[in-house]
């Protein structure tokens, strides 16, 4: 870092911490509802074949495979006795009549075998809540709570699909970073005393890395403003933010130290820890930077958030390693070392040369292939699980397994026919009335396909290659101006 950067800084560094302390206010007051404005969802390639389909189906017929999942138990046991039947129906028409819910339907509306359990003791009411991911996910905030019913007359009701199952999502991770902060935050304070010795030398880089964590939700909620981001980029914002600010303040202070310990004063200590620590802590970051902008290249929001919060990460982890916190060291002075807990004598730049790391670092160089071999080796075996692993997409499994959300649906996966809350949409965009006799052929024959429980098209529903219900009123949304769909 040039010299004359440093001086500047030492010069005006009241002024730049009273910037820091501003902007982590205004960071703090802007940024930190971000995990409330960021999408549940960009897992998909906007230009991938399915997500056209998807959009096809939305701009046409108003939504398509149902997002909203009402798991209905019968309290006496049996989905068909009067009283079920009379709670279901009721339950029905409510969810029907909330605006921006379509394509309503149940065991009981419907009269469809596969919405029931294969006990008999639960069955399925089903809907759709039409818009874009944001639309989903603030509407999805007001439904789940006003029908989630432990027990309400002859039933009760768990809101569960994939509505629900990405607001939970959101909600949990949003409690899991304050936790993870409150744990992590006094842990890394202790193991900083240890390192320092001094409460004030180890509160310098939780206050650099609160910085940094706060800048960058601030970065996230105006990108949020222009293109999607992920609320799992937040993950990746705490952990890292907090690593790399403590990480590079770590380095700043001890470098700084040692300078104090060699006799220069506190100024020109902070301009030297500037011009050596500094450099390294900015390349640092800029390999940081640049690998995670790698991820900028794929077309999912999902991918590209995580490139957002690491490189904002990055950059404001190393802006304030090199300008605040050396503003910070030189306002300080020799009481860096205030409020001793630990008496450790100085470090100086040439007292390591005896020390356990000098030994490590000399043996190193004695054997370098012999050691470079051995590491290899240790890193293979360390990767050699990666070997069998096996990636999937984000669903209600990355829930806790208690979450009513994953409980709801790991039921219907065991206990119903048919996954009525996972079907695959197609798409059929240019149709007319001569194709009909063709489309119920090709429904027909689409339900024979092993691991294909049911099809349902404008023709009605087939299982098997047979028609097991002939169409109804909610077999017309498959239908529209020049084109179809089936389920």
């Amino acid at each position: 870092m040039p010299a004359s950067l440093a001086r500047l800084i030492v010069r005006r560094r009241r002024l730049v911490l009273v910037i820091a302390i501003v902007f982590m206010a205004v960071a703090g007051a802007f940024g930190g509802s971000v995990a409330k404005n960021l999408s549940n969802g960009g897992f998909d390639d906007p230009n991938a074949e399915s997500s056209k389909a998807r959009t096809f189906i939305d701009a046409n017929f108003g939504g398509g495979s149902p997002n909203l999942v009402l798991l209905v138990t019968a309290a006496d046991g049996n989905v068909s006795s009067a009283a079920s039947t009379a709670a279901g129906r009721a339950l029905t028409a409510e969810l029907a009549r909330q605006p921006g819910v379509s394509g309503v339907g149940s065991y009981w509306s419907l009269q469809a075998p596969p919405l029931a359990s294969t006990k008999g003791d639960k069955a399925l009411v089903l809907g759709r809540i039409t818009g874009s991911e944001d639309v989903v996910r603030n509407r999805i905030e007001g439904l789940s709570p006003a029908f989630s019913r432990t027990r309400v007359g002859a039933v009760s009701v768990v809101v569960t699909g994939e509505a629900e199952v990405f607001r939970q999502v959101g909600t949990t991770i949003e409690s899991d970073l304050k936790k993870a902060e409150t744990i992590a935050l006094p842990v890394t304070l202790v193991l900083l005393v240890l390192v320092f010795g001094g409460l004030v030398a180890a509160s310098l880089p939780l206050f650099i890395g609160a910085l940094t964590v706060a800048g960058t939700f601030l970065v996230l909620q105006v990108i949020n403003s222009f293109t999607d981001v992920s609320i799992f980029a937040l993950n990746l914002t705490t952990a890292m933010g907090l690593g790399l600010a403590i990480d590079y303040a770590l380095f700043v202070i001890s470098r700084y130290r040692e300078e104090l310990a060699a006799g220069w004063p506190p100024n020109d200590a902070v301009v030297r820890t500037v011009r050596t620590a500094g450099r390294t802590v900015v390349f640092s970051a800029a390999t940081v930077a640049i690998s995670l902008s790698a991820l900028l290249v794929f077309n999912q929001p999902f991918l590209r958030s995580f490139a957002y919060a690491g490189v904002a990460v990055a950059a404001l982890a190393a802006l304030a390693s090199v300008i605040v916190l050396p503003a910070v060291l030189a306002l300080l002075g020799h009481r860096v070392d205030s409020l001793r807990i630990l008496r450790r004598k100085p470090v100086t730049p040439t007292a390591g040369e005896n020390g356990v790391w000098h030994r490590i670092a000399m043996t190193v160089m004695k054997r370098p292939g012999r050691i470079a071999a051995a590491a290899t080796l240790l890193l293979l075996f360390l990767g050699a699980p990666f070997l069998n692993i096996d990636l999937g997409l984000s669903d209600y499994r990355v829930l806790p397994a208690k979450a009513s959300a994953r409980e709801a649906l790991g039921t219907i996966s065991t206990e119903f026919a048919s996954r009525e809350s996972s079907a695959t949409e197609i798409v059929v965009p240019n149709y007319s009335a001569t194709d009909a006799r063709a489309l119920t052929t090709y429904a027909a024959s689409l339900s024979k396909v092993p691991e294909i429980a049911r099809v349902d098209a404008a023709g009605g529903s087939f299982v098997g290659g047979n028609l097991v219900a002939p169409p109804n009123a909610a077999s017309a949304r498959f239908a529209g101006k020049g084109s179809m769909w089936l389920s």
